[in-house]
Order: C-alpha cells, then structure tokens, then sequence
C-alpha cells in the first residue's frame, strides 16, 4: 500500500513535503542537529539569497564609486562638457562657413563671375525683397523726397592716405566710431553711431550691385567702384537706389535714424573691400 500511495503523490506533494536533514560527526553516530525542512522552503531560501545578491550588487554599481568602472560610463560633468562643446564648435563652424561664403561672394563681385541681377542671392538668410517684407510708412517716404532731392549731391571733404592717396573718400556717414574694425573677431567693417537723421552717402562713384533688405542687417547696399573697390552698407533704415544704378560719391544710397530709437542711436556698418580684402575704413576716411 506504502508503495501504491508514492507513486499517487503528485509533484506538489513532493515539493511541500519535509525532510528531517541530520549533521553527525564523520565516523560517529551520534545526532548533533537535525534539521526539518522541504524542498519549497529551500527555493525560498535561494530566491531570497539571489534577490539580495542582485540588490547589492545595483547599489554598489549605480551609488558607488565603482561606477566609474562600468563600460561607457560618462560623469554627468564630462557630458555637459562635451554637449557645450559640441554646440560651441557647431557655432564657430557655422559662422567660418559663413564669413567663407561672404569672402567668396565679394571676390566673385570683384572678378565679374557675378551679375548684377543675381546680386540679391549674396545673403542666403533671405530671397525676399523689400517690398515684399517691409512697407515704408508716410514719415519714411517724406524723408526720402526730401533728402532725394534737397541733399542728392551733398559732397564733403576728400581724404587721401597710403598707397589708396589717389581716391578722394567721402564719408558715408558724420557720427562717432562704436566699433572698430576688428577681422579677429569677425567683425570687418566699423560702426558709426549718429544722434540724428541723416542720410548715408556713397564715399566714391560707382555703380550699385546690391540694394535690398536682409534678415540680419537690415536694408543693404553694395557699391562696386573703381579700382577693384566695394563698399557695404548696412543697417539702413530704408535705401534710395535701385540695383544697377551709377552713382557719385556724397550721393544718398539711404537713410539711418528715422525709425523708433528705444534701442539706442542708429548706427551705420560700414566696410570697405580691395580686391577681396577687407580694409579698416578709418585708415582712410574721416568720420
């Protein structure tokens, strides 16, 4: 019957059933300890033992300085060094790119490879022309007649110095120098700031290659002269002539100061080009 009944008892039965484990010294017949158990208690025993291992373990690597051993571990102040650095050297990548393309687009103009009715593409930040972005208010367009056509030949005093003596600079604009010319920091023409309206003037006859409005500096105009010469003005609060109009020197290319100044004096950039080369324009001309 003992042995019907063993072999009736399922896989359950057998795993909850206890077993007396007896410790005796070797050779000796004497119990020391015995102990009761099944087989349901020790799993319980090696699941504890594991879960408590696992445990350990993920303090010591997550919470200890022994994380630093793990592969591919970064200190979080190494990853934002990294991050900083890599959006800083996007940036400086971004503007070189940029200055490159600059260069290369006035070194086309002085060679000729570019056409006066392709010059609007020069800044890439836009395609759009004025007219089609900002509309001039009444107070812009009296301003414009009038200084069209009461100050249109307005010339100054000429400037000669160094191996340019022989060109007779007129200054765009009479005002004080902000900021200098600066090619370290990217900066390749000066700032002219001025209290009042005035009208920018062309500082040599030439002919216009660009006249329009960008996203960054505002209306633009680029003057090709003599002499593999060229000049850019920029920031203008509105323009005067169109693209490949002859002008002479003194002559209003536009006008600075008649919009609202909460954000300081206007101010002109101004830069000066020989033969791709960017020039300090207060070596020559008398601001």
């Amino acid at each position: 019957m003992s042995k019907r009944k063993k072999k009736k008892e399922g896989f359950w039965q057998q795993y909850f059933r206890r077993y007396d484990v007896v410790f005796t010294q070797r050779g000796g017949h004497d119990v020391e300890h015995r102990v009761s158990t099944s087989r349901f208690i020790v799993s319980l025993y090696i699941l504890a033992l594991v879960i408590a291992v696992a445990a350990i373990t993920a303090v010591l690597l997550f919470y200890s300085p022994l994380k630093t051993l793990m592969p591919g571990y970064v200190n979080p102040m190494m990853r934002k060094q990294i991050v900083e650095s890599s959006l800083r050297i996007d940036s400086l990548n971004e503007a070189v790119m940029r200055h490159q393309q600059y260069v290369t687009n006035i070194q086309s103009i002085l060679r000729g490879d570019l056409k006066v009715d392709s010059i609007n593409t020069l800044d890439s930040l836009t395609v759009l022309r004025s007219a089609d972005l900002v509309e001039r208010t009444e107070r812009e367009t009296e301003f414009v007649l009038r200084y069209e056509n009461e100050e249109k030949y307005n010339l100054t005093a000429p400037v000669q110095k160094n191996e340019m003596d022989k060109l007779h600079f007129s200054p765009p604009l009479r005002g004080m120098v902000v900021n200098p010319f600066a090619p370290s920091r990217l900066n390749f023409g000066v700032d002219v700031a001025s209290t009042n309206e005035h009208n920018v003037n062309a500082v040599l006859d030439g002919t216009i290659l660009m006249s329009g409005y960008t996203a960054n500096n505002g209306y633009v105009v680029i003057i090709q002269h003599a002499g593999n010469l060229v000049t850019v003005y920029k920031h203008l609060d509105s323009i005067l002539k169109r693209e490949s109009t002859k002008i002479k020197a003194g002559e209003a290319v536009g006008t600075i100061g008649t919009k609202d100044k909460a954000q300081g004096d206007p101010f002109l950039h101004f830069e000066l080009w020989h033969k791709g080369t960017a020039l300090d324009p207060a070596q020559y001309i008398s601001f």
